[in-house]
């Protein structure tokens, strides 16, 4: 991983999953971070990191951003939302905000900016979602065409350990008796592994290479959606029988599922789901990354066999 020089980058979101990984990979390439977070003080942990130090996130006004990065050469965008609330909602965090990054990362002169979206972005896509990520895709490319060097990478739904997506499947699976309930059964998947998202990522802020425009990134193998349940139960060291539910039924239990503690599922879920991403090829030819596929690594967090620190340990790079 091209990390050998000593920079400083602005992490906004960085504290979060992706984030987390993609600071101990910079931590180990010798760069000094500022991780803007809403909620530092869940994130103590963080700060055994001597090249770090985090700050919260304020109002991100666009004077405030400016003054977050006007000494920082790189700034990487990682905040995003899958469910939106009163206050922070998918027009702010998705549509919003990355484009008032990008215009301070341009008053500032900051050398490059990344900006994390999401596979399937599209202003006509299903999901409010990804209709809010293509329009933040779109604020963005505004600003790169006044001259503001930036690389938007869009990853499909990411694994790893630490990852949302395989732990929610897995929790449910370990709560449910033998048969599982499963919505949207054929859709399609093509989930890409947390490290070779940050390999990604490290390639487009290295000062060597100025690579310019949008990158779909997703891991080497498409599965339906029931495959990969299956895989997470196996993993788990379980053997259920998972029974597909018609689309009207995985409608029906996402109406529900939206008043439940935390949101497993919400109607808006669903229909980014439907919208059945798969690209085929997994990483950017740029990039030189050879995707990892999911049964090489599951074992690092689903296995049951593993000690519960583990996969802690594992975030840590230790």
């Amino acid at each position: 991983m091209p990390l050998s020089h000593s920079k400083h980058a602005v992490l906004f979101g960085g504290a979060g999953f992706i984030g987390s990984h993609l600071i101990n990979a910079l931590s180990r390439g010798g760069w000094t971070m500022t991780v803007v977070t809403k909620h530092p003080h869940r994130h103590r942990s963080l700060l055994v990191i001597p090249s770090l130090k985090m700050v919260e996130t304020g109002d991100l006004s666009s004077d405030y951003i400016g003054s977050l990065i006007s000494e920082s050469d790189t700034v990487v965008n990682l905040i995003g939302i899958l469910n939106q609330s009163r206050i922070d909602t998918f027009a702010e965090i998705h549509a919003s905000l990355p484009g008032r990054i990008a215009e301070a990362c341009l008053q500032r002169k900051a050398r490059r900016l990344v900006n994390i979206s999401a596979l399937g972005s599209d202003v006509n896509a299903p999901s409010q979602y990804l209709k809010s990520r293509a329009q933040g895709e779109q604020a963005v490319q505004s600003v790169i065409e006044k001259g503001l060097e930036c690389t938007i990478i869009r990853p499909s739904i990411v694994f790893g350990p630490g990852d949302s997506f395989s732990r929610m499947f897995h929790q449910m699976l370990s709560m449910s008796p033998v048969l599982f309930p499963l919505i949207l059964p054929k859709v399609r998947v093509q989930p890409v592994y947390v490290g070779d998202v940050v390999r990604c990522i490290a390639h487009a802020i290295d000062v060597k290479f100025t690579d310019q425009g949008k990158f779909d990134v997703a891991g080497p193998e498409i599965f339906t959606l029931r495959e990969f349940v299956s895989l997470v139960d196996r993993f788990g060291g379980m053997s259920h029988k998972i029974v597909g539910l018609s689309p009207g039924l995985s409608k029906l239990l996402a109406s529900f599922a939206q008043f439940a503690p935390g949101k497993p599922l919400t109607p808006d879920n669903l229909r980014s789901l439907q919208a059945s991403v798969a690209i085929g090829e997994g990483m950017p030819e740029p990039y030189g990354v050879q995707p990892t596929r999911f049964e090489s690594v599951a074992g690092e967090w689903l296995s049951p066999q593993i000690d519960k620190f583990d996969q802690f340990r594992t975030q840590a790079g230790r």
